[in-house]
């Protein structure tokens, strides 16, 4: 309008006050992201922060060579990020972990394929956008993580990994999804996918046939937005408890216990428990320890050896497993999935454990501080990202 003056708001900030902040991320060895907002501004990067960034970033750069860096953008309804890798480039997704998981991508969202219609009546096409750009790890194929795999392939997640570094044994068709007697022998990742890749979803999986004890195996973890533990060995709990931390990837982690004496049950019991910074790990909890992570590396001839010596427990038969209780507490772990990204269980409830006594019908929750002194209440360990050794951890080398 003739006459009238537009008045544009900004902020520039001196190189000189970041000083402090780059000497700090030059000492630990950190990158610098620059967060800023627009309260009632559009949803995007405005021509001010491109000026702005134009003098920040190659400073942070010269300050703090060889590291990524990036920039932030917020406003009531969105998030959008760059990165310097050193040139500007969009950042396709900005995930955000708390009591809820949310993810912002860099296209909008899409209309759903007509077959997820009725789930979103339930949830909404936001939600649905949001699944097919997650990518989800698996660790272990078993029990409830062939399940959990197949309920997030068909809520349509867009990617999937699996780590399992063992094969069929025709014991474990009773409960594992997909598997018929004939897959004796096979890797249990690759039953999986064949089973996913034949529904004709278009989900993207990646099967990594090798256990997440070995490094190279474990850092694919860190390509992943959310992992799912579905092992009973105490060793990949303690990686993925790290791995949780260091990348601020949450877990979510499973357990079913049966006791059974004399083929008579006295109890069925499954666990659900949500690592994210900031909530009781499992160590915390009681769920492992340094001394079973010891126990279970020994050899049989070893741990035989230390069984005479009263130096470690009798060798257990393996676990009852059964199908119903193994799928339930999947299930369990897919709808706390579910209300991680929606909230649809109620604003109150921020619980991080969920436990089925499924024996006796009943469901209880729980959230527990970090234990005093433990590495999961250490604030300097969130989101700290690589280190060598890789999560500080000794790792196996291969002999052949």
């Amino acid at each position: 309008m003739e006459g009238s003056e537009v008045q544009a708001w900004g902020l520039s900030i001196s190189s000189a006050a970041l000083t402090r902040v780059a000497k700090l991320a030059r000492y630990e060895e950190l990158g610098i992201i620059f967060a800023h907002s627009h309260p009632e501004g559009v949803a995007d990067f405005s021509e001010q922060d491109d000026r702005e960034e134009q003098r920040l970033l190659p400073f942070f750069q010269a300050r703090v060579p060889d590291r990524m860096h990036g920039t932030l953008v917020l406003t009531q309804d969105s998030i959008r990020g760059r990165l310097y890798v050193p040139e500007r480039t969009p950042a396709d997704a900005v995930v955000v972990i708390g009591q809820r998981f949310r993810q912002w991508t860099s296209t909008s969202a899409e209309d759903p394929e007509p077959i997820y219609d009725r789930q979103v009546r339930a949830f909404g096409k936001e939600i649905q956008h949001v699944l097919k750009h997650l990518h989800v790890g698996i660790v272990g194929l078993g029990g409830t993580g062939s399940p959990l795999a197949e309920q997030l392939c068909r809520l349509g997640v867009g990617h999937l990994s699996f780590f399992d570094g063992d094969t069929l044994d025709p014991t474990n068709v009773n409960r594992v999804y997909g598997s018929a007697i004939a897959d004796k022998d096979r890797a249990k990742v690759h039953i999986a996918k064949e089973r996913l890749d034949a529904i004709g979803l278009g989900t993207k999986i990646d099967a990594h046939d090798e256990h997440i004890t070995f490094e190279t195996t474990a850092r694919a973890l860190r390509d992943c937005d959310i992992t799912f533990g579905c092992t009973d060995k105490e060793l990949p709990r303690a990686i993925l408890t790290q791995l949780c931390l260091r990348y601020c990837i949450p877990v979510i982690d499973l357990g079913v216990l049966i006791d059974s004496q004399d083929g008579v049950i006295s109890g069925v019991y499954g666990r659900v428990t949500t690592l994210i910074p900031g909530e009781a790990c499992l160590f915390c909890r009681g769920r492992i320890s340094a001394e079973g992570i010891r126990v279970e590396a020994l050899s049989e001839v070893d741990r035989s050896a230390q069984v005479l010596d009263g130096y470690a427990p009798e060798l257990q038969e393996p676990a009852p497993a059964v199908i119903p209780f193994t799928s339930a507490t999947a299930s369990a772990a897919v709808c706390e999935f579910l209300h991680r990204l929606t909230g649809f269980m109620g604003s109150e409830r921020l619980s991080s454990e969920v436990l089925l006594a499924i024996d006796q019908s009943r469901i209880r929750t729980n959230r527990l501080q970090p234990r005093e002194g433990c590495v999961c209440g250490d604030e300097s360990f969130w989101g700290l990202g690589d280190c060598s050794p890789f999560l500080d951890m000794v790792w196996p080398t291969r002999t052949s």
